[in-house]
């Protein structure tokens, strides 16, 4: 059996160029876990949700960071 097989529907893809926004967007609306990065038609890489929830995590803590020292600095 080949993968053409069991395939049924059309992958969903990103380009190296497109927002983290764009990936969380796709994988939100077509439930989908890993996003194949194509490049000129080339695989270049894949993004996971894994790899989406770590970058928001470091950006949530980096904006907590802030916030707490500018109220610190303010008191």
């Amino acid at each position: 059996m080949v993968v053409t097989d069991v395939v049924t529907h059309a992958t969903i893809t990103i380009a190296p160029g497109d927002t983290l926004k764009r990936a969380m967007s796709l994988m939100t609306n077509h439930r989908a876990r890993h996003l194949p990065v194509f490049d000129n038609g080339k695989l270049v890489g894949i993004v996971s949700i894994g790899d989406v929830v770590k970058h928001r995590l470091e950006e949530l803590e980096t904006e907590s960071n802030v916030l707490r020292d500018a109220y610190i600095a303010a008191h």
